[in-house]
């Protein structure tokens, strides 16, 4: 939970650009999942994902096959996600972001999102 803090707090200051490309370096994220939509929510522990809420938060997605299938399977669980980040903009066309068949509409409303490759559940 600490690497989305950290994430949140070192992109804040990005610019927004109508230009927007991942991160080159995969990242490990881990949180409590939340999935809605073609786009999932990370929360950063269980106790605030249980008393709903759900923010902090940073909102990504993973390809839609892989995303799909988690959110039949995983919701609710704490999970780790791989994946590179990518500096949200509201210059964006439709104020979304399509990755890999699945749309990112950033409901945490954060400075970044995530481009998930893997996601696993953490027992």
């Amino acid at each position: 939970m600490k690497m989305i803090l950290a994430a949140l707090s070192l992109i804040v200051a990005a610019p927004a650009a109508a230009e927007v490309q991942p991160a080159a370096t995969p990242t490990t994220f881990e949180g409590w999942i939340n999935f809605s939509g073609e786009e999932f929510q990370l929360v950063e522990s269980q106790n605030r994902y249980v008393a709903g809420t759900r923010r902090p938060c940073i909102s990504g997605a993973l390809p839609r096959d892989l995303q799909r299938m988690s959110a039949s399977t995983i919701g609710r669980q704490k999970v780790r996600v791989t994946g590179t980040t990518m500096a949200w903009s509201e210059d964006l066309p439709g104020d979304r972001y399509e990755y890999e068949g699945s749309v990112v509409r950033n409901e945490c409303e954060g400075a970044l999102v995530i481009l998930g490759t893997d996601i696993a559940v953490i027992q």
